[in-house]
């Protein structure tokens, strides 16, 4: 763990004035070293926070602050916050259709929408290995224009006509954003979203240098970093001393955009019913009695999630190989039952906060 400084120690002391205390997560952390041994992974980490900011840091192995590690499909939530940003701030029309910003869409595929496209329910699915995603030679323009005038839509499938896994869709959604907000897409996220929040690894460059940025599984980055994007949702898009968000954009994340649809392609760590909201699985390892607890979940076991009802959120940061987060759903299961008895039975100091403000109320943009 990092040295403490004076000015932490300072904070500690006024939170234990207030009746806290600093919370050890013993069996948070034992699962998840468990974890790592039982999958024998060089390293990983853990952080957990609330609205005050952060509560918990914990690195193992060959893991450190600095570590930055490809996040697999996390990026989606990553991806999905600059969406809703550019959504709230009108930017964006989620349910317009694709074909009013990028005209060479036509014919079925031209009503696609950018809800639609970042909730697997536009009519792409079971594409996540499509080379056109991962081809570092071309620009993500171009390779929209390819979607646009060689990808049809799978047989059977229709725009809003199921649910079905993916990534050519947050291609195209990512795309939109370029177009809408005039801004290169990992120099509009950096500018409009990391600079603000004090993030400096967060990129989509976790496969080589690319600007066909790969919108839904291509990001990489740090514990901390990751983080701080997880408390801006938590605490009511205010983080930093700043709002990026209004009050209650986030609640666009919890909607339930595969509600009444057949769930026709479907990873194989995610049991039914089927409930993906924008760019995350909405009660994903909550249980029933959580219905506002978000994550996203990555092939190589990164797991964000944002439990809304209690503004909580945490990072399990690993990189592990083929079907590491299927062995690694069990154990952030007892992971997040674990936490939320910790923080449920006591009142937990944090050791940083991410923001001078974290009540309900804030001011509007």
């Amino acid at each position: 763990m990092r040295r403490v400084g004076l000015a932490l120690w300072a904070l500690l002391a006024a939170s234990l004035a207030e009746g806290r205390s600093v919370c050890a997560f013993a069996n948070a952390d034992a699962r998840f070293e468990q974890l790592l041994q039982d999958q024998a992974l060089p390293g990983g980490a853990i952080l957990i926070g609330d609205r005050q900011g952060l509560l918990h840091e914990r690195y193992f192995g060959s893991y450190g602050a600095g570590t930055v590690v490809p996040i697999a499909s996390a990026s989606k939530l990553v991806s999905g916050v600059r969406m809703l940003q550019l959504i709230d701030d009108g930017r964006i029309d989620p349910d317009a259709p694709v074909a009013t910003v990028l005209p060479q869409f036509s014919g079925d595929k031209a009503a696609m929408s950018v809800a639609q496209m970042f909730s697997h329910t536009a009519g792409y699915g079971g594409d996540s290995g499509d080379p056109l995603v991962f081809d570092r030679t071309i620009t993500l323009a171009a390779a929209v224009d390819q979607i646009a005038c060689c990808r049809p839509l799978p047989a059977g499938f229709t725009v809003g006509g199921q649910f079905a896994y993916g990534g050519l869709s947050m291609h195209v959604a990512g795309r939109v954003a370029e177009v809408a907000s005039g801004l290169d897409w990992e120099a509009g996220w950096q500018a409009e979203l990391g600079a603000p929040l004090g993030i400096g690894s967060i990129d989509w460059q976790a496969f080589g240098s690319t600007a066909n940025y790969p919108i839904a599984g291509g990001a990489r980055s740090s514990l901390r970093d990751l983080g701080r994007l997880l408390h801006l949702l938590a605490n009511d898009g205010r983080s930093n001393n700043r709002r990026l968000l209004s009050a209650g954009a986030v609640e666009r994340l919890l909607v339930d955009r595969a509600a009444g649809l057949p769930a026709l392609v479907v990873p194989g760590n995610v049991t039914p019913p089927v409930r993906y909201g924008l760019g995350a699985w909405i009660d994903g390892l909550g249980g029933p009695d959580r219905p506002l607890l978000v994550q996203s979940l990555g092939a190589f076991g990164t797991m964000p999630w944002v439990d809304f009802g209690r503004h909580r959120f945490g990072v399990f940061l690993i990189r592990g190989g083929g079907g590491v987060n299927e062995a690694a759903v069990p154990a952030y299961r007892e992971m997040l039952a674990a936490i939320e008895d910790e923080l449920d039975s006591a009142t937990c100091a944090a050791i940083e906060r991410f923001d001078e403000i974290f009540v309900a109320d804030f001011d509007e943009r």
